[in-house]
């Protein structure tokens, strides 16, 4: 099992088990003051191995400063819903779309998501946060 996208967007909605994707490969963040809201999502796709479809799993997204402190933790379980419809050998494309509209940043600098799936690390998403002066 693999995240082979992660992308901090704007928006992010599934159709058909496909990632609509609304500003997507966000890195820097500006906001007037804080804290502020973060005002973005996690647009993820996980690919599962046929020896992993039959049971559920968690994702854990947790946002750390640059200091490591963790900020906010996001938990999803997921799974397929009927494995028996994949082919031997084909992995399933899970699509996961995380709202993280109101986790409060407390003020600039890096932040990163880091992804895991069954507590193994998977991805890091980085990005940056700035005071917008005026």
């Amino acid at each position: 099992m693999r995240i082979d996208t992660a992308l901090l967007c704007d928006s992010v909605t599934v159709r058909e088990g496909l990632l609509h994707i609304l500003g997507g490969g966000i890195t820097r963040i500006n906001r007037p003051t804080f804290p502020a809201p973060l005002g973005a999502a996690l647009a993820l796709r996980v690919m599962v191995h046929p020896t992993e479809a039959n049971r559920t799993h968690e994702l854990t997204a947790y946002l750390l400063d640059q200091d490591g402190a963790q900020l906010a933790e996001v938990r999803i379980e997921f799974g397929l819903n009927d494995p028996s419809v994949l082919d031997v050998g084909e992995e399933a494309s899970l699509a996961l779309p995380i709202g993280l509209h109101n986790v409060a940043i407390p003020g600039e600098g890096s932040y990163s998501f880091e992804l895991l799936i069954d507590d193994i690390h998977q991805r890091t998403v980085p990005f940056r946060v700035v005071e917008i002066k005026s």
